[in-house]
């Protein structure tokens, strides 16, 4: 990130969670959706949560982005338990 990019997000508000972010380009072809900004949103907003999980699926959905499978992606991030998964 460059200093520009810091500059742009106001005091006291929270970046988009990295894991929803990369679900979210997996699914709009491999580019960050036109509408996700560098503000959090409800449904990017960081929860606490289990590290180790979060880093095992943001692997899985990773490498599912360097194989051009959306669907890998989307499974990966289902599968794995997160809060904000109905």
């Amino acid at each position: 990130m460059t200093s520009s990019d810091s500059k742009k997000i106001a005091a006291g508000e929270e970046r988009p969670e990295a894991l929803r972010s990369f679900e979210a380009a997996a699914r709009s072809g491999g580019v960050k959706p036109v509408d996700q900004g560098l503000t959090a949103k409800n449904d990017t907003a960081p929860l606490p949560d289990d590290n180790q999980r979060k880093a095992r699926t943001a692997t899985q959905v990773l490498q599912a982005g360097v194989e051009k499978d959306p669907k890998a992606a989307t499974k990966a991030v289902q599968d794995s338990d997160d809060p904000r998964i109905p």
